[in-house]
């Protein structure tokens, strides 16, 4: 072999050690450029579940300050009225505080089975008869100086006179017990 022979070889040589090199960094090229595109399309999407995550974390701050008013402005009803007897009592003041005729009174205890932070409440059953104006001014009273009463049935019919109604309505008011946790979780201590 002359020279010129072996210089092609050699160049040969060189030229494709070259192309393997070339064609090597392009494919680290493309596989990088792949990467950069996969990572970014990762980003935009964790950054699509951060900020759902954010709104998500927003709306629950939302609903627990919501809640929190709510408790603030119904703890002081729930506590005035936590025993069967200051609910009598409740009901019964109401009654004198409007003039209104009793006919009967019952108060019974029910058990709340299953409902750990409402263990039982206190049915009233009462048979009232006065003035139509009076009867439902005592009726609404009711929902004011006992606002966690729930009518359960109301009768109403005519009494004697004209003027006169005979109602007989049945009460249901729960008796809360706020030292329970609703969620059932165990709080920790910090």
């Amino acid at each position: 072999m002359n020279g010129k022979q072996m210089a092609c070889i050699v160049l040969l040589m060189f030229i494709g050690a070259m192309t393997y090199v070339v064609q090597m960094v392009h494919q680290r090229a493309v596989a990088a450029q792949v990467a950069t595109e996969e990572a970014e399309m990762n980003a935009e999407s964790m950054g699509g579940q951060a900020e759902a995550a954010r709104d998500l974390l927003q709306h629950a701050q939302f609903k627990a300050r919501e809640l929190q008013r709510f408790l603030e402005a119904w703890t002081p009803q729930v506590t005035r009225l936590a025993s069967r007897q200051e609910v009598e009592s409740a009901i019964q003041a109401n009654t004198r505080d409007k003039g209104v005729f009793v006919v009967s009174q019952r108060f019974e205890d029910k058990a709340n089975s299953g409902i750990k932070m409402m263990p039982k409440s206190v049915m009233a059953s009462m048979v009232v008869e006065d003035d139509f104006h009076k009867v439902m001014n005592w009726l609404g009273s009711m929902e004011q100086k006992v606002p966690l009463a729930r009518v359960t049935s109301c009768r109403v019919s005519a009494a004697g006179t004209g003027r006169q109604i005979h109602v007989e309505v049945s009460m249901e008011v729960p008796l809360f017990d706020l030292s329970v946790n609703p969620l059932g979780t165990i709080e920790k201590n910090s």
